[in-house]
Order: C-alpha cells, then structure tokens, then sequence
C-alpha cells in the first residue's frame, strides 16, 4: 500500500477565490488554518482582486505573505485578456501576462490562463479563432519559459469561447503539451454538460493541474456534493493515469452563507483528502 499521509493531505490546496470577498491576507491566514500547503493566488478581474490585474505590485511581498504562513502558492491563475481577438497584439498580451509570470516565478508556481472571451461566439470563426489561440499561447509559453514558469490552460471553461469538450479537443489537437500543460476544472466540464471522465479517456496525459468545484447543467458555483460531480471517479481516474499534481478546491460557490464559507471550505478538503486516499490505496 501507498504511503496516504501526509502525502494526500499535501496535494489538496485551497484557491483563493474561495473566499474572494476577503482581503488576501486573511485569506492566506484561512488557508493555512484549514491545513492546506498550497495556495492558488486569483487574478481574475472580473471574480476577485487578490491580485490585481494590471498588475503593478511587489511579488516579493506575496512571496512573503505565503511563507510567513507556511504556503507555497501552486500558480497564479490570472486572465490577461481575450486570446481569440484577433486585435489583440503580441506586444499588449506581454505587457499584461509578463508581471504575473514574474510573480508566478517569485512565489514558485504556474501561470494559469483562460481560452477566450466570455462568449461562446467566435471573433471570426471556429478555425480563426481557434488559430489565434493557438498562437498566443505560444506567446505566452516563451514568456513563462524565459522566466522558469510552465503555462497552464484552463482549456475548458463553461462561460468563455473553449465552453465544451468537442472545441478544447480541437485546441489540444493544435497545440502540444510542450506548450502548457492542461488544468482540467471539474465544475466547467460538468456545467457544459460533458462528462469529466469520459474526457479524461482522451486527455488525463495532459492534466498538470485540478480545480474541485461542484456543479450542475448550467450551474457551476455548488459546494463539493451538492451537485451531480462524481469527484470520487474523476480522482480515481486521474491517480490511475498517474497524475500527481495538486487538487485545488477553487470554492467559488454560491450556495453557502459567507459565515459559514470557512467551515464549509474543511469539509470539503476533508471529503477530498478521503477521496484521494482511497484511489491511492
């Protein structure tokens, strides 16, 4: 049998979007107080200002703020902006995604980008945009590697262009895993109505990185359990593929009041902590 503990506990962190209405500080305090070594810092504008994008802070003092509190932070998962605009330049896409790789290599992590705008609607077309994806994350990749950072891409994303299984397969096809590497969200998959697992068939050799949210058809801000995820098979799976990267709880959940969030947070890291024992058993 393999060792459990304290290795499951170790590759369970916590995104700090869970508790994106609350100051950074706070929050990395939270974190470590649920047991977590791995935080996940969001830049994500339009969801949380933990770090704020454009960003213009010190990232020596995030890498301070997490080791002062015993965290690592896993990735910065930031948005730097619509990857399928074809009037996006190469120029404007650096100058907003080269400060956040900097802080991903000061504090030790991966840079995280989403595929596209918040539409399902092409710029241009499916193989335009598609194309323009293509070569923007190529973009990025060479500006994560000058700095000693991997690019990860949150492929499929409920409410952005890449929104399904069929259209991140095709992105996938286009680029390779020397490029980025692929951070598969349970709750987008779910949400879009395609199966978590069924898609792991075609893709777990490119999963470098796991968000653990619950959803439903349409739905993807639940609690761990309270939608139809099967986050016991997706684990399962995954660990039998060899993964053996983090699951990051990204509890960006509306179903929860926000004075019970924190205890609702170590339940789940507990549910998944046992989740993860057992497929590694």
């Amino acid at each position: 049998m393999r060792e459990r503990e304290p290795s499951a506990s170790r590759r369970v962190g916590i995104s700090t979007i869970s508790f994106r209405h609350r100051s950074l500080e706070e929050v990395l305090t939270i974190i470590s107080r649920l047991g977590a070594v791995e935080a996940e810092l969001g830049a994500i504008p339009a969801v949380v200002s933990h770090v704020p994008v454009p960003f213009t802070g010190s990232p020596e003092d995030y890498a301070e703020a997490l080791e002062t509190r015993g965290l690592r932070a896993g990735a910065v998962n930031s948005d730097v902006g619509d990857l399928n605009d074809p009037e996006l330049s190469q120029e404007e896409l650096s100058k907003v995604a080269a400060p956040l790789a900097d802080l991903a290599a000061a504090t030790g992590g991966a840079l995280i980008v989403p595929c596209g705008r918040s539409s399902w609607e092409p710029f241009v077309d499916e193989e335009s945009d598609l194309a323009t994806i293509a070569a923007n994350l190529r973009v990025l990749a060479e500006l994560c590697a000058q700095r000693g950072v991997r690019l990860l891409v949150e492929v499929l994303h409920h409410l952005r262009y890449v929104h399904s299984v069929e259209r991140a397969q095709l992105l996938l096809e286009r680029v390779g895993p020397e490029v980025f590497g692929l951070l598969f969200d349970v709750s987008h998959i779910v949400a879009s109505q395609d199966d978590p697992v069924r898609w792991l068939a075609r893709c777990a050799d490119r999963v470098e990185r796991v968000h653990l949210r619950d959803a439903v058809p349409g739905n993807l801000n639940l609690g761990i359990g309270r939608g139809q995820a099967d986050f016991p098979t997706v684990i399962s799976t995954l660990e039998e593929h060899g993964f053996s990267g983090t699951y990051i709880l990204e509890l960006e959940t509306h179903d929860v009041a926000e004075a019970d969030r924190e205890d609702d947070a170590a339940r789940s890291r507990r549910d998944v902590i046992s989740m993860l024992e057992s497929a590694r058993a």
